[in-house]
């Protein structure tokens, strides 16, 4: 995973030597933790962009259709995120405190198209 560390200064650092403020993260992992704010934000929360989010609120105040949450989720995303096609998401557990969903896509890099990519994605409901 490429990192790239930087102050609070935005001052490159070695962080072997000192701590991070703020990092970049880059290709797939980008695009893993893009999904991941996308599915734990509320869809018009941010000022700066009202088309990020989801229908939060449905979800984790209980939904009667997993299904549904399902396909509404990877419409979600598959909006949000341009470089990634084929979008399916899997409730994989439904607790009292947590849900747990893994997310399939492919993604085109400008150059190739990566088949059969994944993430995991845990909800906190408390």
């Amino acid at each position: 995973m490429a990192i790239r560390d930087f102050s609070i200064l935005l001052e490159k650092v070695d962080t072997a030597q000192t701590k991070k403020d703020v990092g970049i993260v880059t290709g797939f992992n980008a695009i893993s933790q893009y999904i991941e704010h996308i599915m734990k934000t509320q869809k018009g929360e941010l000022i700066s962009d009202m088309n990020m989010g989801s229908d939060y609120f449905s979800y984790i105040f209980g939904t009667n259709d997993p299904g549904l949450l399902e396909l509404n989720l990877a419409a979600y995303i598959q909006a949000a995120i341009p470089q990634i096609s084929n979008v399916s998401v899997d409730l994989l557990s439904q607790e009292d405190e947590q849900l747990s969903f893994q997310i399939n896509f492919s993604i085109f890099d400008g150059i190739k198209t990566q088949n059969n990519a994944s993430c995991f994605v845990e909800v906190d409901l408390t």
